[in-house]
């Protein structure tokens, strides 16, 4: 457990993004924070943390994985903007700042176990230790970051793209690594079709009568003179292609199918 003197030090400590909260702050603070929190446990879809509701808590993950969301949208849908992993804490922004909270905090996951101090022990914590303000601009900063690049990445996905410039599977990989969920359009020579992302993973295709592998074959065949465009609006009710690989695996495969279809023919 690090020791800081002055604030000195904790502007010159490292901001250990992946490590735990509690492993990053003094002894002390850990302790009063841990004393004085109410732990809590959820299970997958479970709100942490409403967002546009006061901040009532500050918030540390002590087991599982939770999603940061956009807004709500009134059929259910939302946008994943990040994932926090066992160890970050959260919630922290609204109490400092005195705001409603900017997003939803969902448990991605069964059995996550969350560390909440309300309101009032934070606000109290934070008045015995002032300097620990800098380390949590440090963690607001890092998400500024992360949020930053999957805005750029984010509306870079959202233009019209042409084959021709934008390979679809580097559109693709973009989709995985922002874990984006919606529709991908696709229309090539009058034919039209669909490819949805699920947090990042390819979960349903359709091509005029095909669904599933088969459809998904049928988009990628049309190659450079393919238009798509990123809906995140727009969702499937039905999931028709196996999750379990990762996208660019996907891909590669449905591609290599159709190199061994088309010499087949030859």
């Amino acid at each position: 457990m690090k020791v800081f003197k002055g604030i000195g030090d904790w502007i010159a400590a490292t901001y250990e993004v992946g490590t735990p909260f509690l492993q990053q702050v003094p002894r002390e603070c850990a302790d009063y924070l841990l004393l004085n929190a109410q732990i809590r446990e959820y299970d997958t879809g479970d709100i942490i943390i409403n967002g546009g509701a006061a901040g009532q808590a500050f918030g540390v993950l002590q087991s599982g994985r939770a999603q940061i969301c956009g807004q709500i949208l009134p059929d259910g849908h939302y946008n994943v903007l990040a994932y926090l992993e066992s160890g970050a804490c959260f919630g922290e922004m609204s109490i400092i700042c005195n705001e409603p909270t900017s997003n939803t905090v969902i448990a991605a996951e069964d059995g996550c176990t969350v560390l909440l101090v309300p309101r009032d022990e934070f606000v109290k914590f934070l008045d015995k230790n002032p300097n620990i303000l800098v380390y949590l601009y440090k963690v607001v900063a890092d998400r500024l970051r992360a949020k930053n690049q999957a805005f750029d990445d984010f509306e870079r996905l959202s233009l019209l793209a042409s084959g021709k410039v934008l390979p679809f599977i580097d559109f693709a990989q973009t989709m995985e690594k922002s874990r984006v969920t919606g529709t991908v359009l696709f229309e090539s020579n009058g034919e039209t079709g669909f490819i949805a992302f699920q947090d990042g993973r390819i979960c349903c295709a359709k091509c005029g009568k095909l669904t599933g592998p088969d459809a998904f074959e049928k988009l990628l065949s049309w190659g450079d003179e393919t238009l798509f465009k990123l809906d995140t609006h727009l969702m499937p009710d039905i999931i028709n292609i196996n999750q379990q690989s990762d996208t660019t695996s996907l891909i590669l495969d449905a591609l290599r199918n159709i190199d061994e279809k088309q010499s087949a023919k030859q």
